[in-house]
């Protein structure tokens, strides 16, 4: 028997962390199957849109329509986050392994996350894993999930490494929450 496509969620998904760190490019790879060495900060928000097709356990085929909401990592943009992660069921914070600073910003996007939306999906990301000039260790990643029940990722946006992985549980998540809430 074939399972069915049911399309009955939509979503609302926040990208959060430092400048630089790739939450574009992760998108980009998930949205478009594409990479640019290029980096261009985001200005304000960007958005992109993708349904995305899971598999749950139980066999059944789900779509659900996903909004990215892409924020601006810079602090001149902090007074509008807020405002922009409001209604977002799901976020990936992500911080560059090859940069420390980026790790240890992750508690205050996690914290001003979760003050805006406590019932949320949460996955921690540490991207550009392709890097040699690797800082920040697995380990660390590994604390953030327990300590705050999280998803946590080891990404690489360049290579694709877990990047249509980490999306799709997220989404996965986020269909038994709503389940949950019912």
């Amino acid at each position: 028997m074939v399972a069915r496509r049911v399309l009955t969620h939509k979503f609302k998904l926040v990208a959060l962390g430092a400048g630089g760190v790739g939450k574009t490019s992760c998108i980009k790879r998930f949205t478009d199957r594409s990479f640019s060495e290029n980096y261009k900060a985001t200005i304000g928000t960007t958005i992109a849109m993708k349904t995305v097709d899971v598999d749950m356990p139980n066999g059944e085929h789900i779509s659900a329509d996903v909004v990215f909401w892409d924020l601006a990592g810079q602090t001149r943009f902090s007074m509008l986050r807020r405002r922009y992660m409001a209604g977002a069921s799901m976020a990936f914070i992500v911080y560059d392994v090859t940069r420390p600073g980026t790790f240890i910003e992750i508690t205050e996007w996690y914290d001003r996350f979760i003050a805006v939306c406590p019932n949320a999906v949460v996955a921690i990301v540490a991207n550009k894993i392709d890097r040699k000039d690797r800082f920040v260790p697995p380990e660390a990643g590994e604390m953030t999930k327990e300590m705050w029940n999280a998803m946590y990722y080891e990404t690489s946006a360049k290579t694709g490494d877990n990047i249509d992985l980490m999306f799709k549980d997220l989404v996965k998540r986020a269909i038994k929450a709503d389940a949950l809430k019912a």
